[in-house]
């Protein structure tokens, strides 16, 4: 598939996003920036505990350590829901008809569990690169290279 005109592009990874429209063609595509999100997601300290919790059995009273919860990592999912979540209302008004989500592996397994009815059947494409900090015609020609392979 080609990155036809009107065709939206998602371009994200755990800190950042932008969503573009392509009003070129599919030969010359260009990419206009229509939202851009950002996250700040402070240190650890900053966000809660960084010692992990600790149980007592009930039976004996021997303690345990649990796994710490990984403060960044639960931020960076509620940012890419968020996305999904303000795309799906995109696509359920009809601002779109296909979109093509770029984003790094972890992100992109997060965006596929978040996306669900009318934008997960209007997504074309998953492409699994990390792109949010490239210039704009790289993100285009990245991007049109990967949807025709």
């Amino acid at each position: 598939m080609k990155l036809k005109t009107g065709m939206w592009v998602v371009v994200a990874d755990g800190g950042h996003a932008i969503v573009f429209e392509n009003q070129g063609t599919a030969l010359a595509p260009e990419l206009k920036a229509l939202k851009v999100y950002n996250q700040d997601n402070p240190r650890t300290h900053e966000q809660g505990r960084d010692q992990p919790p600790r149980t007592i059995q009930s039976a004996d009273g021997r303690r345990s350590a649990q796994e710490a919860p990984d403060l960044h990592q639960i931020a960076e999912d509620r940012f890419i829901d968020r996305i999904a979540a303000d795309l799906a209302a995109e696509a359920a008004r009809g601002a779109f008809k296909a979109i093509a989500v770029v984003a790094p592996p972890v992100s992109l397994g997060r965006f596929r569990k978040a996306a669900s009815g009318e934008l997960s059947k209007r997504v074309v494409a998953w492409i699994d690169k990390d792109l949010t900090k490239h210039p704009v015609p790289a993100i285009a020609e990245a991007v049109a290279r990967a949807m025709e392979d």
